[in-house]
């Protein structure tokens, strides 16, 4: 039988065992238990170990009879708890405070190796009533491992082999869990002609369609964003000590760092002349720390929630990499409380966690159990008074411990991360070139949205020296991929302007060649504004010359600039932040042009030196009557 024969023939009796597997622990445990978003792929061991997850617990199981071999059962210690809890009938409130501290005591140990054993029957009487061979599952010994100290090539916890690897995602009475994960050995099913990349199958008939590999830990195992396997046994993950596990083995010396950046241990210095290693994968790398990021927001909302003793989530979790100036001038929005943490162990080096500053007000008056009145109040008037602050504190630290625990968990150096102090910090005064509030470096972000009860908050900005994970090639990557889509706006563009493509930065815009020197200077992160000026000053026979709002203006004032226009898509604290550095950098008469003007907009934008205001979308009369205005005040 082929392959693909077997493997369709395998899937449809895994559709059965789903549906037995949760109808008899349901039983089992007095409960209703549902199994769905079954999926299955064929895997290595390595490409299994090596896709993030936290502590797991193992149980072997045995096939015997006419087909022979090793597997296992995983699942994440959490889930674990809370199976093998509602098992024995623990209180609710002791299975809730077992399966968030990830209490796996022996009495545990035994419940779930009851469901252990129930699985292995389930996958017994289904495989017997389907199957054309006569073997068994036999649930064997039982045991917590930790993913990335599994030495690949040994047999332990089970052979170098290939995998197939089955998922199920459980839900227990009106709880979601996350997945229950089988790995049967793929040779004794004919099962193992296909590589090890192949791509995971699509969802049997019930399923979601959640293609994610491997993410054996529950849904606070964060590795939702797994890809397919890669194929190659390679270097053994359990090689990757404390020197070099961040980089790999065949990964180049790292280059010196930048202030701020982690020093990289000598292992990982030495690294990059092995002979024959094999070389470092950054996109592999890059979804290990993710997952660890994603994880340690799911955690943080159960920490924090359980600390304010209310339901917090930490949601819309992305990562990127930033530098300092696109971080305070493009992400970080109002003033924000910055909580410093070094980091130490195997890799040392400082991260920064920003919230922004009436939601650390909200989330110190919260613990402090301020009245809602009284915390609205101390909000609204943005008052971060000692109490706050040492409250907010409590908080950072209690985040600080969960990076730390799922660090030390799921990532193959031991780090710590230590909360040292707290901050004040407004974006827009932030001298990027400084080494204040943080060093001018390549960082990687993650970001999460605050969500505390009903009440939907701002973003929770955490930043790493890219370095310290092996990370900066991901700037290189990026920076080439938009030098490849032409994206880039760091040279100059000769000749007038063209309206530039839907969404992308205005580029550099000069006079003609053997025009005069530009007279008006355009600021902009709106286009299709942008181009209507132009197209104004060029109908007049002003040159001129257009800059993205992240490029500095003082290389290009004054020159022969007679006056500044400031385009904006949005009048918010970003745009009025760009109008502080122009009038700064000269006493050039500045227009702003933007939507929505308020009468408290208006008062702010005069405040921060704007000299007259052009309401978008203007026409053609509207920017020709702003043109004369200025140029007759040049006049005078």
């Amino acid at each position: 039988m082929s392959s693909s024969k077997a493997k369709k023939k395998i899937d449809k009796i895994l559709e059965l065992v789903q549906e037995r597997v949760g109808d008899e622990l349901g039983g089992l445990m007095g409960a209703t238990l549902v199994m769905s978003d079954l999926s299955t792929r064929l895997i290595s061991k390595e490409d299994f170990f090596d896709e993030p997850s936290g502590k797991l617990v193992f149980s072997e199981m045995e096939l015997s009879g006419e087909v022979e071999g090793q597997g296992c059962i995983l699942i994440s210690i959490k889930d674990a708890v809370r199976l093998g809890g509602t098992l024995i009938m623990l209180p609710e409130n002791e299975l809730e405070e077992a399966a968030l501290s990830e209490d796996y005591s022996e009495e545990i140990d035994d419940s779930y190796g009851e469901i252990a054993n129930i699985i292995a029957g389930a996958y017994t009487k289904t495989f017997e009533e389907m199957y054309p061979k006569n073997f068994r599952f036999i649930r064997k010994k039982q045991e917590i491992i930790t993913p990335v100290k599994v030495d690949v090539e040994s047999d332990h916890p089970i052979p170098n082999q290939n995998y197939y690897q089955v998922r199920a995602k459980m839900t227990l009475n009106d709880t979601e869990m996350g997945y229950l994960t089988l790995l049967i050995p793929a040779k004794p099913l004919g099962l193992d002609e296909e590589p090890p990349a192949a791509e995971e199958t699509a969802p049997a008939q019930g399923a979601s369609g959640d293609t994610a590999a491997a993410e054996t830990a529950s849904e606070q195992g964060g590795a939702g964003d797994a890809a397919s396997a890669e194929s190659g046994s390679g270097t053994a993950a359990a090689e990757q000590t404390a020197g070099d596990a961040a980089g790999g083995a065949g990964n180049e010396a790292a280059p010196e760092q930048a202030d701020g950046a982690a020093p990289q241990s000598s292992g990982e210095a030495q690294s990059g002349t092995t002979p024959g290693a094999k070389p470092f994968d950054v996109q592999k790398q890059k979804k290990r720390v993710d997952a660890c990021l994603k994880e340690c927001s799911v955690r943080m909302g159960d920490e924090v929630g359980a600390l304010l003793g209310a339901e917090v989530k930490f949601t819309d979790h992305t990562t990127k990499i930033v530098n300092k100036e696109d971080f305070f001038f493009d992400e970080a929005s109002g003033k924000q409380i910055l909580a410093h943490m070094d980091v130490v162990g195997d890799l040392e080096g400082k991260s920064y966690l920003y919230v922004g500053l009436k939601d650390a007000i909200f989330i110190g008056g919260t613990l402090i159990m301020l009245p809602p009145s009284e915390l609205d109040i101390i909000v609204a008037e943005e008052d971060f008074n000692d109490d706050a602050e040492d409250a907010y504190g409590e908080i950072a630290n209690i985040i600080s411990g969960v990076y730390t625990k799922v660090f030390e968990e799921q990532y193959p150096n031991k780090i710590r991360f230590i909360k040292t102090a707290l901050e004040q910090v407004v974006p827009m005064k932030v001298d990027s070139e400084s080494d204040e509030p943080m060093p001018d470096v390549i960082y990687y972000m993650a970001t999460s949205r605050i969500n505390i009860g009903d009440r939907e908050m701002g973003n929770l900005h955490f930043l790493i020296p890219a370095p310290l994970f092996q990370l900066e090639q991901l700037a290189e990557e990026n920076s080439a991929d938009d030098a490849a889509d032409g994206s880039g706006t760091g040279s100059s563009i000769s000749g007038k302007a063209a309206p530039a493509a839907s969404g992308s930065s205005v580029g550099v815009r000069e006079a003609g060649e053997g025009e005069k020197n530009p007279e008006f200077l355009l600021v902009s992160n709106d286009d299709r504004e942008c181009s209507k000026i132009c197209s104004v000053l060029e109908s007049r026979g002003h040159a001129y010359r257009v800059l993205d709002y992240k490029e500095s203006v003082n290389d290009h004032l004054p020159g022969e600039v007679r006056a500044v226009v400031l385009v904006m898509a949005e009048v918010d604290e970003k745009a009025l932040g760009v109008a502080i550095k122009i009038s700064s950098a000269s006493q050039l008469p500045l227009i702003a042009a933007g939507p929505e003007w308020t009468r408290t907009k208006v008062i702010k934008a005069v405040k921060y030196g704007v000299d007259d205001i052009l309401l978008t979308p203007a026409d053609d009369e509207d920017i020709h009557a702003k043109i004369e205005t200025v140029s007759a005040k040049i006049a005078a």
